[in-house]
């Protein structure tokens, strides 16, 4: 199976664009990461959800200590000001210029492959500099399911053909 087949289909982010308008879209399309593109429609990077959190809400201070955090956090919680604070920002304040990507045709072998070297959930699928949509490890994972459940279901009507016989 290649990619093209997995893929969401998802709005770009572009410059002036807010992290609100950025999680509306990630979180309509359940992906963690959307593709930002310049004024000629090139993806020249990404934005994160991940990235987003750890500059808004999680501090290098905080994942030091993370393990000796007890549950008694309500000091260090986002405030609703700063939630409202921080999703008026311009999204390009958080541009990830790393871009993982392969062609829709690839495989998911390969995918998977660049997700782990990218330490990374997802990855764009761009052909000729288009962007075609992303791919995340739980698709695959549920295609996974999916072509597993496929199998065992033909295993089930084969046994039973051949059982009538």
């Amino acid at each position: 199976m290649k990619l093209d087949q997995l893929a969401v289909m998802t709005s770009v982010m572009r410059k002036g664009m807010t992290l609100r308008e950025f999680f509306e879209e990630a979180a309509r399309c359940n992906v963690p990461g959307l593709p930002y593109v310049d004024k000629q429609n090139r993806i020249v990077g990404r934005i994160s959800v991940r990235d987003v959190y750890r500059q808004i809400a999680v501090p290098d201070s905080y994942i030091r200590v993370a393990n000796a955090m007890g549950d008694q956090t309500d000091r260090l919680d986002l405030s609703e000001r700063k939630i409202l604070k921080a999703f008026a920002l311009p999204v390009e304040s958080y541009l990830l210029e790393n871009i993982p990507s392969v062609s829709p045709y690839s495989s998911i072998v390969k995918a998977l492959t660049l997700m782990e070297a990218h330490n990374t959930h997802y990855i764009f699928l761009i052909e000729d500099g288009e962007y075609r949509g992303v791919v995340t490890r739980m698709v695959i994972a549920n295609r996974m399911l999916e072509c597993l459940k496929e199998m065992e279901l033909s295993r089930r009507h084969s046994l039973d053909g051949d059982g009538e016989k």
